[in-house]
């Protein structure tokens, strides 16, 4: 087992499985748009979980699977089968044992979840630690000891997730929450590791919020288009989608519910309804906004509306950086093939040569070899052997 995993770690050190890292500022919009890409909520508690260390989900598609099954991966490698709240309730340990650290708040350990649903898609998402807005300190007071301990935080969280996009096998999934494309904080995070955000899909949450603040269609339709983006990154990857998730979070729990849980889902089939109602709604809304402009623009924008427009636009590029590094996975496992059939072949004649007829003369040889030197222990010898009981010239006239 210990080779295994010692093979196992070296085959994939060359490269990494592709990924979508997910990056944003807010944890609980964050959260929420990963919970409407899987297909369920995984997050029990309102407002997400504002986790200090990545959490890489796996997700496999399993049409028999009519409710979630997730595994749990321990320190020691081994995946256990472990219900939400158990998955929820190890996060939030994690989290506090991180809050009570007096060295570090966070830890760019993965906790590893996998997942099989009949609405997951086979990617892998790793939730980052939301970035944090650092205090702007004077330098002759330095801020006192709250906010220099954000400061400390929100460094120490950002060298986290930079250091975690830097893979370059990796998609980059950057969460902006904004009205205005001028600015963007997040996108200035993902830049330190992919300046030209060619592997970065940029996306607006909250699309059901921000379109009424928009006085004119022009405004609605100089947003949604993003053209300044464009021309600031014309070489990121996709993007900008504008997304929307219902506002109801957590299920009812067993006891009952009563009248503050008008908002929860039964279920996670109705969490998907309801994210499919409200990706619709937005379109018909965006839609009659800008429905006077021209038909490019229009063929520009609508595609970019909607959950499931993202979901679609991350699963094939997945799929293409899956499909890329055959190049480099096909060698790996022939070299792999290779030196296992040498540990086998070296194996079968180890075993070949352990036979019954070998293991009693080698045994018989040890017996004898054991009885002449206790023979010659019980009658002793005249010869004092030199190495004990020697000595030199000098020695001799010294004494």
């Amino acid at each position: 087992t210990a080779q295994l995993s010692s093979t196992q770690q070296d085959f994939q050190k060359p490269f990494d499985a592709p990924a979508v890292v997910v990056v944003g500022h807010q944890s609980s919009g964050k959260s929420a748009l990963i919970e409407a890409l899987m297909g369920f909520q995984f997050n029990q508690v309102g407002g997400g979980t504002k986790t200090r260390r990545p959490v890489a989900l796996r997700m496999q598609y399993n049409p028999r699977c009519s409710s979630p099954r997730c595994f749990l991966q321990g320190d020691d490698g081994i995946e256990r089968p472990m219900s939400l709240v158990e998955i929820q309730d190890h996060i939030e340990a994690e989290n506090r044992k991180l809050e009570k650290d007096p060295v570090r708040s966070f830890d760019s350990r993965e906790i590893n979840v996998r997942m099989e649903y009949r609405h997951c898609p086979n990617m892998i998402l790793i939730d980052t630690p939301g970035l944090i807005s650092a205090p702007r300190l004077r330098r002759e007071s330095g801020g006192n000891a709250q906010q220099r301990a954000l400061l400390h935080a929100a460094k120490e969280a950002e060298r986290l997730v930079v250091g975690k996009m830097r893979c370059p096998d990796y998609i980059i999934l950057c969460v902006e929450d904004t009205m205005d494309w001028k600015h963007g904080t997040t996108r200035e995070v993902v830049q330190k590791a992919d300046p030209d955000l060619s592997r970065t899909v940029i996306v607006n949450t909250k699309l059901d919020t921000k379109l009424p603040q928009f006085g004119t269609p022009n405004d609605v339709a100089d947003f949604v288009s993003a053209s300044i983006v464009d021309r600031l990154s014309p070489h990121k990857l996709g993007g900008p989608f504008y997304t929307s998730v219902p506002s109801g979070r957590g299920r009812h729990q067993a006891a009952g519910k009563n009248s503050d849980d008008d908002y929860l889902f039964d279920d996670d089939e109705e969490f998907v309804a309801a994210c499919a109602e409200k990706e619709d709604a937005d379109r018909e809304l965006v839609f009659g906004r800008i429905r006077r402009a021209s038909e490019a623009d229009l063929k520009r924008t609508m595609p970019r509306v909607g959950i499931s427009r993202l979901r679609g636009f991350l699963e094939r590029r997945v799929d293409e950086c899956y499909r890329r590094n055959v190049a480099k996975i096909v060698p790996l496992l022939k070299a792999e093939y290779i030196a296992a059939e040498r540990r086998l072949k070296a194996c079968e004649r180890e075993l070949e040569a352990i036979s019954l007829e070998r293991l009693k003369d080698g045994a018989d040889a040890f017996c004898d070899d054991f009885c002449k030197a206790l023979k010659d222990s019980i009658q002793g010898s005249i010869v004092a052997p030199a190495s004990s009981y020697g000595e030199t010239l000098e020695q001799e006239n010294l004494a």
